[in-house]
């Protein structure tokens, strides 16, 4: 299933990634400043990545 995951650079979203991630679904992530994602090079590979300021 394909996830659109907002606040991924925040305290649930970053719980909540690897769990997905796992679970084999695509995601993307909404985030303010790509830059700012801290996650490793392995999920980074993963995921797309949307910089946007709701």
């Amino acid at each position: 299933m394909k996830i659109l995951l907002t606040g991924a650079n925040g305290y649930i979203g970053m719980r909540l990634l690897p769990l997905l991630l796992e679970m084999n679904h695509e995601v993307v992530c909404a985030v303010r400043s790509a830059d700012r994602l801290s996650v490793d090079k392995e999920i980074r590979e993963k995921i797309e990545i949307v910089e946007i300021d709701f």
